[in-house]
């Protein structure tokens, strides 16, 4: 595709030739799997992969599809990392393989990383997936302001 993985998110939205060429093999994916037009469906979805470089298991970009995701998806993360595991796969070779499982799979993302949490066993005919998961929370953490009310400091 002629991409080496590690573009950023505008450098990817700005390559317009990889765009038309990933566009049409979403469409041929699609009628391999039987679905009739995907030409304004964002299903199915495409990734890119390549060798971790930052501390992770593997680095991932994901697109939506007529764009590239700024961060990460949470069942794109769940599929990549599932992929990144199979034997046979375009990530196959790309990472050292987990010791055992279930394992912690690190996709370095434009935006930093996501930990999925992949429970699978690898077979002769692939691997057996039993699930795949992460925490993720949307709950305020802060918003950079401190408030004290004025019983406690008078004169404010």
């Amino acid at each position: 595709m002629g991409l080496t993985g590690y573009e950023t998110r505008d450098e990817l939205d700005a390559n317009r030739k990889f765009f038309d060429r990933m566009e049409k093999l979403r469409i041929e994916a699609g009628v391999r799997m039987g679905i009739e037009n995907v030409a304004e469906s964002v299903t199915p979805k495409f990734g890119v992969f390549a060798p971790a470089r930052d501390g992770g298991t593997i680095t991932v970009r994901y697109f939506m599809p007529w764009q590239t995701h700024p961060t990460m998806a949470v069942t794109g993360a769940q599929c990549m990392a599932s992929c990144a595991l199979t034997p046979g796969t375009v990530a196959d070779g790309m990472l050292i393989p987990p010791d055992g499982s279930p394992a912690t799979i690190i996709l370095e993302h434009p935006s930093g990383t996501i930990d999925v949490l992949v429970d699978y066993r690898v077979t002769n005919s692939g691997l057996d997936l039993n699930s795949a998961g992460l925490i993720r929370t949307a709950r305020k953490l802060a918003d950079g302001k401190v408030y004290v009310p004025a019983t406690v400091w008078p004169g404010l």
